[in-house]
């Protein structure tokens, strides 16, 4: 038979739970969230979480494997709690977007004002004259206090000083593996950011390693001379455990069991297996291992290693590999959806200029509905301009496709105006990314065994060998209809991805008419 609990032992244990949230980061995050499904990683995080705040370290690298509730952690309750700590802190918090930056804003904002968070940290408020999402100040004993400033990346902060700085994702997928991107980001941070700090300003960086050359890379690979460098804590938890993350999850998942916050028989952790594995919870929140190894076989290498690995590898030279292509060796006419052709063009006869290439591609549905691409017919040559105008209505008249897609660059304008006037349809592919960029956020299509092509055809192996090599071989014009081709397909509708938003309403009506036609190779 259990005690019952008396109002005096009730309150001694708030006031108890509220002394260890102010000193705890991990105790703060419990009783603001007591449905918090915690695990081993967390109390690493935060404890270095903390040892930021209190002074013991001022840089700090943090890359976790996907829904670990890293950013929760590090970019919303955190900052909140430091504020609590720290009222007349300053402090900015940057992704890589507005929206995502302004969601962290909103979501500390909103901690802030509840009655919970006013019970630990007491005399604390959000100012009434300043309190917008992105932007808010704070009040301490009803005096003017600390602010919060939510921006994104390579935005303007001038004016804003920074006791903690917080960048969470700070460049997408897509754009980490442009350069040029890249090194604008780096240079935001040196002459943005970083001079933003206050004295003794500390930096926080929570993000998916996608490119080993993106901002974590670049500032670790500093060196000690430079201007710029700085001494990083990093916090690197793969989603499958390696030696070096073993060790620290064990000792913290035996701190989380003495504090009561893990059962006894919560599984021990071991080499190779999950970071986060089931236990005593069946919320959906852990890890299997089986998971993250079905995930693995079903990723691309560099991919994996990226997201769940944390540890990217360069894979220039090699992004889409020979063995994802499947050979489409079937004699008999293949039925067609959709028929797109994609043209990289260049107005020249000169042997040292580059080609004019164009690739056909055919929609089609097989297994559980899904669709796929087969590569239809593939040609390239140095044309001069007339030339390559009759070429480009012979191979309209060749397959008849859907759409002529044409990258709406100096040498493609003059096509692209003067095939409209002949009434083909023709639509501008206008390229938000560079090259290798754009062949990364296909190659989950060429993975996924997606993509076909005829090998006993020698127009369609030189598409293939082009690919495999690209971007150190000596052409890129046939990867280019390739990359715009997908991308296009991809966004029509047919293998959707919400990455890219560049087709207009009427491009998508007239990509999703159905036309079930006959095609020969």
């Amino acid at each position: 038979m259990s005690a019952t609990l008396t109002t005096e032992d009730r309150n001694a244990a708030t006031r108890l739970a509220i002394q260890s949230a102010r000193k705890d980061l991990l105790a703060f995050i419990m009783l603001m969230n007591p449905s918090f499904s915690v695990g081993p990683h967390h109390r690493v995080l935060c404890d270095e979480l903390m040892r930021i705040e209190s002074g013991e370290a001022d840089r700090l690298m943090v890359f976790v494997a996907p829904r670990s509730s890293k950013s929760l952690i590090t970019s919303t309750y955190f900052p909140a709690w430091a504020l609590g700590r720290n009222p007349y802190w300053q402090e900015i918090a940057v992704s890589h977007s507005d929206d995502l930056a302004t969601r962290f804003g909103r979501a500390i904002r909103d901690i802030i004002n509840t009655e919970q968070y006013g019970s630990i940290f007491p005399k604390i408020n959000i100012r009434k004259d300043n309190r917008s999402a992105n932007s808010w100040g704070l009040q301490h004993k009803g005096k003017e206090a600390g602010s919060f400033l939510a921006a994104g990346s390579g935005s303007g902060i001038a004016g804003f000083g920074a006791h903690l700085a917080i960048i969470d994702d700070p460049i997408s997928e897509q754009d980490a593996y442009s350069k040029a991107r890249r090194e604008a980001l780096n240079e935001w941070y040196s002459s943005g950011l970083r001079t933003r700090l206050m004295p003794g300003g500390k930096v926080v960086l929570v993000m998916t390693r996608w490119h080993e050359n993106d901002l974590a890379g670049h500032l670790l690979s500093l060196e000690d001379d430079s201007p710029m460098a700085d001494e990083w804590e990093v916090v690197r938890i793969p989603a499958l455990n390696t030696t070096e993350s073993l060790e620290k999850l064990e000792k913290a998942r035996e701190s989380l069991v003495s504090q009561g916050y893990l059962s006894q028989d919560y599984t021990k952790l071991k080499l190779g297996s999950s970071f986060w594995p089931a236990s005593d919870h069946k919320d959906g929140f852990h890890w299997s291992t089986e998971e993250i190894i079905r995930t693995k076989n079903n990723t691309p290498s560099f991919k994996f290693d990226a997201l769940y690995g944390q540890s990217p590898t360069n894979e220039e030279g090699n992004i889409i590999k020979l063995e994802w292509w499947q050979n489409w060796d079937n004699p008999s006419p293949r039925e067609c959806e959709y028929i797109i052709q994609s043209w990289d063009t260049a107005f020249s006869t000169k042997t040292s200029a580059d080609y004019s290439a164009c690739t056909t591609w055919g929609v089609f549905k097989s297994g559980l509905d899904m669709p796929n691409l087969v590569l239809l017919g593939a040609e390239r040559g140095r044309w001069d301009y007339p030339t390559l105008r009759t070429k480009a209505v012979s191979k309209y008249e060749e397959h008849k496709p859907d759409s002529i897609l044409i990258e709406k660059k100096a040498s493609g304008q003059s096509l692209i105006q003067d095939l409209r006037m002949t009434g083909l349809p023709i639509f501008e592919f206008q390229p938000d990314r560079d090259k290798i960029a754009r062949a990364y956020a296909i190659t989950s299509l060429f993975h996924n065994g997606r993509i076909y092509a005829p090998f006993k055809k020698d127009w369609a192996m030189d598409v293939i060998d082009e690919a495999r090599t690209f971007p150190t071989g000596s052409h890129d014009d046939y990867m280019d209809t390739v990359s715009q081709a997908l991308l296009w397909m991809r966004n029509g509708g047919y293998v959707s991805h919400g990455a890219d938003t560049w087709l207009d309403k009427r491009e998508k009506e007239i990509y999703n008419k159905e036309s079930s036609r006959r095609y020969y190779i």
